[in-house]
């Protein structure tokens, strides 16, 4: 004879989808400092998270709540690095808002396991112009589940468009999406 279980046991007893998992947050810079195990080089981030634009520094927009990370703390000559406590990678995905100049290896977001870079991002900004906007970006990390990783945020570069802004890092099941644009005609 075989039992089944009534359908009010049976939703209590599912196993839980990957796409049920919550968002695990990394960091949103909302406090007064980068918070517990950030390490800072250089003088580029200063000793706490910007609470948006910086002296003599266009309009920053697109960050979320009233703290970011924004490394034109004096300008553009100063240089260093923002690197995080180590966590395990436990999503798909990590998001996580980004802005400033676009020079790979030099004003960039850095993904490190073991060490080593697995995943860089930059601003969108190498010309004069531009827009201090941050904007999604989204790594795909699945691959990496279950191991240890650092996010290091650095700002290697002087001159225009010598500086790194992120914000919000979170693992998600989700890819998170730029807004789209509007457009008027």
């Amino acid at each position: 004879m075989k039992r089944s279980l009534p359908l009010h046991v049976l939703l209590f007893v599912s196993p839980v989808l990957a796409a049920d998992r919550p968002d695990v947050l990394i960091a949103d810079f909302e406090g007064k400092t980068y918070g517990e195990g950030w390490k800072t080089t250089g003088t580029a981030f200063g000793k706490g998270p910007a609470k948006g634009t910086l002296p003599n520094q266009m309009p920053v927009t697109g960050y979320l709540g009233k703290g970011l990370v924004n490394s034109f703390i004096g300008g553009d000559g100063s240089t260093g690095t923002l690197t995080s406590p180590t966590f395990k990678i436990e999503r798909k995905y990590l998001n996580f808002l980004v802005g400033g100049g676009k020079y790979p290896g030099k004003t960039c977001v850095n993904l490190l396991i073991e060490g080593k870079v697995i995943r860089s991002a930059t601003g969108p900004n190498d010309k004069p112009g531009g827009s201090e906007r941050l904007d999604w970006h989204t790594w795909d990390v699945s691959e990496f589940e279950g191991k240890k990783a650092v996010i290091e945020i650095v700002d290697d570069a002087t001159g225009g468009w010598g500086h790194i802004s992120a914000d919000h890092f979170v693992q998600s099941d989700a890819k998170k999406q730029a807004e789209p644009i509007a457009r008027t005609f």
